[in-house]
């Protein structure tokens, strides 16, 4: 999932300056956009992370394994947010109880137990497959913990959904679109006075 974040996009601030911009040179006027193009994209990354962690229970290091921020230039006043998940997180990190392998005999009589979302309940963690074991945790091949179901002689690792799928809907992208172009319009005043207080005291 990528989110863009354009000069174009930014149009209303861009016009409020429109007269300021007009009187610098073509390089400075391209400097201070894309400085302001930059923080409004860090403020969208931050956000970005927030709701992530705000609306599963997974800890914030497991829930993105890469948010990367490619930042505007003067030759590119184009800014973007990439932000990318795994397909699915293992139910291990969603608050398992137990999170550790048990004997047979001392194993939940109802599974392991997860919660999702921070404002959801506790479940028993079940296959989508019909016929499975009541779950388990045990220790994966990898390296690690996991919960798991057998099926006959088959095991499967069961998995929640990914916290990018929190981003994924419209209301939320526009959420991150309205935050960075916030920053952006009072950074792009900042640049300006920063600028212009250098020009008069030269």
């Amino acid at each position: 999932m990528s989110i863009t974040i354009t000069a174009e996009g930014m149009d209303a601030a861009v016009r409020r300056m429109q007269r300021t911009l007009t009187a610098l040179s073509g390089q400075e006027a391209l400097t201070v956009l894309a400085r302001a193009l930059n923080r409004g994209l860090q403020s969208a990354r931050a956000e970005a992370l927030r709701i992530g962690r705000t609306a599963y229970t997974a800890r914030p290091d497991d829930i993105f394994e890469q948010v990367r921020a490619r930042r505007a230039g003067r030759g590119n006043l184009e800014a973007t947010l990439e932000v990318r998940g795994r397909p699915g997180m293992s139910l291990i990190h969603f608050e398992a109880t137990p999170n550790r392998p048990q004997r047979p005999g001392s194993r939940p009589a109802d599974g392991v137990r997860v919660r999702i979302r921070k404002d959801g309940s506790r479940h028993a963690a079940r296959s989508h497959v019909p016929g499975g074991s009541k779950s388990f945790v045990i220790r994966k091949p990898q390296g690690g913990y996991g919960v798991f179901v057998r099926h006959g002689q088959e095991l499967e690792m069961l998995y929640g959904p990914t916290p990018v799928q929190a981003l994924q809907r419209a209301d939320t992208q526009e959420r991150l679109l309205e935050r960075a172009e916030t920053v952006f319009s009072g950074r792009l005043r900042h640049e300006l006075d920063v600028l212009l207080s250098g020009l008069v005291r030269g």
